[in-house]
């Protein structure tokens, strides 16, 4: 089943879709699906132009595609999604696959705030770049991300990949401050710059392809290894927090 959607013109309206029921096993009852604008709850077919073709018996044999010129107001697509495919043909907004256990979002723009926010499972491709907190816990939260894959091939904001528990975070692009902070497992892989990687980490694996900036002293010098037919500085810790952690970086600075 191929489910498409369309945004209707929003009049320049930016105030935010709640969009959580827009995942695919919601589908297969049809689609008297609801969002809400506000205090507002409103049917998919107001919000959307809607298109089906063909049947599905289970959640991985739907794919949905949204497209339109504002799919940056759409929030939570995606949200505790545990199979069949999103495809988004544009930027999406906040908390896109909160909590997802299954399936795969593929993002053909930007994204805004907490993609993949603690989500367990499922894969996550951004196109573009990705803002902060991409693939992180909630405040206050003990743990983020569990599992899963999240894919951002542009550049990501800060707080990538706070408290990472599990699975695999990886950005094309430069990182913002403070990625990999407080993680305790997974492995965070950034192929550019970032500034005070991994603070407080207890465990899992970080990887600087280019520079650490204002690397914080309360890590350790191991030596070099080698990963991904590259030559990495490897430090253990963070040394304040236990020490069980490893970040390699191809370069580093402290802080001046």
């Amino acid at each position: 089943m191929k489910v498409t959607l369309t945004m209707k013109p929003g009049a320049r309206s930016f105030i935010p879709i709640e969009a959580e029921s827009i995942i695919p096993k919601n589908f297969l009852a049809g689609t008297d699906l609801s969002v809400w604008r506000g205090n507002r709850e409103l049917g998919l077919d107001e919000v959307f132009s809607v298109s089906v073709e063909g049947e599905a018996g289970s959640p991985e044999d739907v794919e949905i595609v949204i497209s339109g010129d504002d799919t940056f107001r759409l929030k939570r697509v995606g949200e505790y999604m545990d199979g069949g495919r999103i495809t988004i043909l544009g930027d999406i907004g906040m908390h896109c696959g909160n909590f997802m256990s299954g399936g795969t979002i593929e993002i053909h723009g930007n994204a805004d705030g907490w993609l993949g926010r603690e989500m367990a499972g499922g894969t996550i491709l951004c196109w573009g770049d990705a803002a902060d907190y991409c693939a992180s816990g909630y405040r206050g939260g003990r743990k983020g991300m569990t599992g899963g894959t999240v894919e951002v091939f542009g550049r990501a904001g800060d707080f990538l990949a706070e408290n990472l528990a599990g699975g695999t975070v990886t950005v094309h692009g430069d990182a913002g401050d403070m990625p990999g902070a407080e993680m305790r497992d997974g492995t965070l892989i950034i192929h550019g710059d970032c500034s005070r990687p991994a603070a407080n980490m207890k465990g899992g694996s970080c990887y600087v392809y280019r520079t650490a900036h204002a690397l914080l002293p309360t890590f350790k010098k191991i030596g070099l290894a080698r990963h991904d037919g590259r030559i990495f500085i490897h430090f253990t810790g963070d040394i304040a927090n236990r020490g069980k952690g490893n970040l390699f970086v191809k370069d580093y600075r402290y802080l001046d």
